[in-house]
């Protein structure tokens, strides 16, 4: 069954940690990830970090949101789990969605 999901995920790190900015890197590497979502990023710069907030949400297959955890956590390099400073996520199912719009999206988790 189709779900709709919400993720919210945080990053953070320091100003000069490298040469990219993270709303670069996170924006590029979440883009990858979540092929056909609506992603929003809110970039902002406190006591010398950069801070990055990335709002997601499309259809997958995921029925709960340890699912989306579990994906999530498969997906994203290892690397990146240093700069996740938190997340909150929803998967709410829904009961018509018409026809499946999940095809050919590139989700990977899609039917």
């Amino acid at each position: 069954m189709a779900c709709e999901y919400n993720a919210d995920l945080c990053f953070i790190r320091p100003l000069d940690w490298g040469a990219t900015p993270l709303l670069e890197e996170v924006g590029g590497l979440l883009k990858d990830l979540f092929k056909g979502s609506r992603m929003d990023l809110e970039p902002s710069e406190e006591e010398g970090l950069e801070v990055v907030v990335a709002r997601v949400n499309g259809l997958a297959m995921w029925e709960q949101e340890d699912d989306l955890l579990d994906w999530l956590n498969a997906a994203l390099p290892e690397s990146w789990w240093i700069w996740l400073a938190g997340y909150q996520v929803n998967v709410m199912k829904k009961e018509d969605v018409g026809p499946c719009r999940l095809k050919g999206k590139g989700i990977r988790h899609g039917c």
